[in-house]
């Protein structure tokens, strides 16, 4: 993202709805700006319509920014705003990624695109799986409302060997570290990574994960992670997510930051690490 535009539309950001109208400084404060750079910026924007400035000298959004929400497709899906990125995170790992969402006390695969390696993860839109097993079900707790938590962990960890202790622990750090990774959970010989995706309104009810096999993602997995991290907060800016879980202002307003690379882009370390496995399992 060009500088310029990163730091305009950073701007925009500033608002929640505990933020309505915002004085100059309020402005610079909340996204972390030097104030000249904020006022060239605040000034164009009020000009372009954008703004409007108040007789208090304060600043709140405009209606064009409604008349231009008003325009946004009703149907637009998460599918239709994942799926490029998705195709985009495959394209670099080449790896199998998938859309998941909660659908009762299960996880359902939305949306895959697979890897085009001939050891692979299968994985099918519509398929079903019990909401436990796997770092995309264990991201979903981690972001899940207390009291539904609850529900998921008496429909489907009922067994005497459960521990509850070590489960909260690993969705505390799972939420902290804000991926979740499982190796040979669901399926032995499998790693999985899983990054959440927030909506409007700051839940969590879908999430992106990689698949592969061990042998090809363990030594890559921060890498990896790194990559769906991005990605993950791409799909959430695109769903209308607020700052504080989309994005890392920090990032926004850096001179380089970490984005979803283009198409076709691997890097060096994981054509490495995939020739390393392709020899190993040629043995």
């Amino acid at each position: 993202m060009i500088r310029a535009v990163g730091r305009a539309l950073a701007i925009f950001d500033a608002y929640d709805n505990e933020h309505l109208s915002l004085s100059l400084q309020e402005i610079a404060e909340r996204i972390r700006m030097p104030k000249t750079t904020a006022f060239r910026l605040v000034n164009t924007l009020e000009r372009a319509g954008f703004l409007v400035r108040m007789d208090n000298q304060q600043y709140c959004l405009s209606l064009k920014l409604a008349r231009l929400g008003g325009l946004v497709r009703s149907t637009l899906s998460v599918r239709e705003i994942a799926r490029p990125i998705m195709v985009q995170v495959n394209e670099q790992t080449s790896e199998t990624i998938t859309l998941n969402a909660i659908v009762g006390n299960d996880r359902m695969v939305l949306e895959v695109v697979d890897t085009p390696a001939p050891l692979m993860s299968m994985a099918r839109p519509g398929q079903h799986m019990p909401l436990y097993l796997g770092a995309s079900s264990r991201i979903l707790l981690a972001y899940m409302e207390s009291q539904d938590l609850e529900r998921v962990v008496k429909a489907n960890m009922s067994e005497s060997n459960f521990d509850r202790g070590a489960f909260n622990r690993e969705l505390t750090r799972f939420r902290r570290q804000g991926y979740a990774i499982s190796r040979g959970q669901r399926v032995p010989g499998l790693t999985a990574i899983a990054v959440p995706i927030f909506d409007l309104h700051g839940a969590v009810r879908h999430c992106l994960a990689l698949t592969g096999p061990s042998i090809r993602v363990d030594s890559l997995d921060q890498e990896l992670a790194d990559i769906l991290l991005a990605a993950g907060r791409d799909i959430s800016t695109r769903l209308g997510a607020s700052p504080e879980h989309s994005a890392d202002l920090k990032l926004l307003m850096a001179e380089t930051a970490v984005d979803v690379p283009e198409p076709g882009r691997k890097k060096p370390a994981a054509k490495k690490a995939r020739a390393t496995a392709a020899a190993s399992m040629a043995e």
